[in-house]
């Protein structure tokens, strides 16, 4: 039974918003006081034929001609919102049937010793909720006069006529009295749940606004923490790329030694590429400008090339880099400039992380409809509470860099939302004092 007045109820609203205009649907206010003219509308007429009725009934003919134009108008009303998009117009135009309407009964009903009276006395208040304060104070001004009119008539002696029986004055006065406490009943309730809504509508606003104000600090000082760290990084690097070359060019140094110091250059050159490009790399993220272009190309290949980049880096530290791969090509589909990106992230790291002479093992291996990169590492690495937070932007981890570099925080951030977005997986299996293996999952190509 609740089942079924819950879908009578959805059905009626449903009905009822067909009445309000789409182009009201950005302006909260506008959709209450909509959905209020709508139900008004349909309940006045509601009430207007259940009055008809009664007086039918008991033989009260004017009055029942009266009440069922009077519904008709009021039914009119969601039909002129609708027609004209006007909630003024509406509003008013349901203040001037009720005006009528309650004028027009006073004077068949016996003016002030009838019902009408009090209802006509309710109008300004319903054009209040309906319409605005403006139009209030008008229907206010006009309903006075015509509660006037009717007191005069009574000071004056004019007995206004009963077109009914007048024996039956005292029920059509309470019948009257009562449905106008209940119909204002209900309207304050309608009134009070449009607004109850509107105040909800508008707290969740503003709790997503509190969220975005969050999440936009937040991303302001990621950036100027990241901007910190590459700034500071990018200084370091411009400074030994600057002494060494002046060395180079003051000094009479050996072939090996200009060599050692060329290495050192390209070892700083590519630390700065590799923190500028993180940067440009998260910031076409964040903004939607990253767009890739999916093509079968040889995960074999792309690593060969991203071992050969960072040779100078892992000869620096002594740390020997092993590959172990199929003989034949192994075709992925993935865009190849962010493969490279994701590659060069997880093999700078292995070699960033890793102790002096030690060990980092890549690996390429074939997997039915994925092919995988695999690479890992002897350093120190991660914690549980290290591994939940992995691939965050700008996480600082118990795990640091062996010799001396630098880190924004960035690189497995990029890559997790690179490869995601080309339809892979990137995961990692570590224990904490014992190395870090990063497994990445590229579709196959075949």
């Amino acid at each position: 039974m609740v089942s079924k007045m819950g879908s009578l109820y959805d059905r009626l609203r449903r009905f009822f918003d067909s009445f309000v205009p789409a182009a009201f649907t950005q302006d909260a206010e506008a959709v209450r006081k909509a959905r209020l003219i709508v139900s008004f509308g349909f309940l006045g007429g509601a009430f207007g034929f259940s009055y008809a009725t009664f007086y039918l009934v008991i033989g009260h003919l004017v009055g029942a001609g009266i009440i069922i134009l009077c519904s008709i108008g009021a039914i009119s009303g969601p039909f002129l919102l609708r027609a004209t998009g006007q909630l003024r117009v509406a509003g008013n135009f349901e203040a001037l049937i009720l005006t009528l309407g309650f004028f027009g009964l006073g004077s068949v009903e016996g003016g002030v010793h009838g019902h009408a009276i009090a209802w006509l006395a309710a109008v300004p208040l319903c054009a209040l909720m309906l319409a605005d304060k403006r139009s209030a104070l008008v229907w206010c001004v006009i309903c006075f006069f015509a509660t006037s009119y009717f007191c005069v008539l009574e000071l004056s002696g004019v007995l206004l006529p009963l077109s009914y029986l007048h024996s039956l004055h005292p029920i059509v006065t309470a019948v009257g009295f009562m449905g106008l406490t209940v119909f204002m009943s209900i309207l304050g309730i309608i009134f009070e749940n449009g607004r109850e809504r509107a105040m909800k509508r508008l707290n969740n606003a503003r709790v997503d606004l509190a969220r975005a104000n969050e999440q936009l600090v937040q991303l302001s000082q990621e950036k100027d923490e990241f901007l910190g760290i590459a700034a500071h990084d990018l200084k370091n690097r411009i400074h030994n790329v600057k002494g060494l070359a002046e060395l180079i060019v003051a000094s009479e140094e050996s072939a090996n030694q200009i060599k050692e110091d060329a290495g050192e250059i390209i070892h700083s050159a590519m630390r700065m590429q590799e923190a500028v490009g993180n940067l440009l790399a998260m910031d076409a993220i964040e903004e939607g400008r990253f767009h890739l272009t999916p093509q079968v190309c040889d995960l074999v290949a792309l690593t060969n090339r991203v071992i050969k980049n960072y040779r100078s880096a892992s000869e620096r530290k002594s740390v020997h880099v092993e590959f172990s791969a199929p003989q034949e090509p192994v075709p992925i589909i993935a865009d190849v400039d962010a493969t490279m990106q994701v590659l060069d992230n997880l093999l700078s790291n292995a070699i960033k992380y890793s102790p002096f002479q030690r060990r980092v093992l890549v690996q390429v291996n074939a997997r039915g409809k994925m092919s995988e990169f695999v690479v890992t590492d002897e350093g120190q690495g991660f914690s549980e509470a290290d591994k939940k937070r992995l691939f965050n932007k700008f996480v600082r981890l118990s795990a640091y860099p062996t010799g001396g570099e630098s880190s924004t925080g960035l690189g497995l951030s990029i890559v997790k939302r690179i490869v995601d977005a080309m339809g892979g997986s990137v995961q990692c299996e570590s224990t904490e004092g014992k190395g870090a293996t990063f497994i990445v999952s590229f579709p196959s190509g075949t």
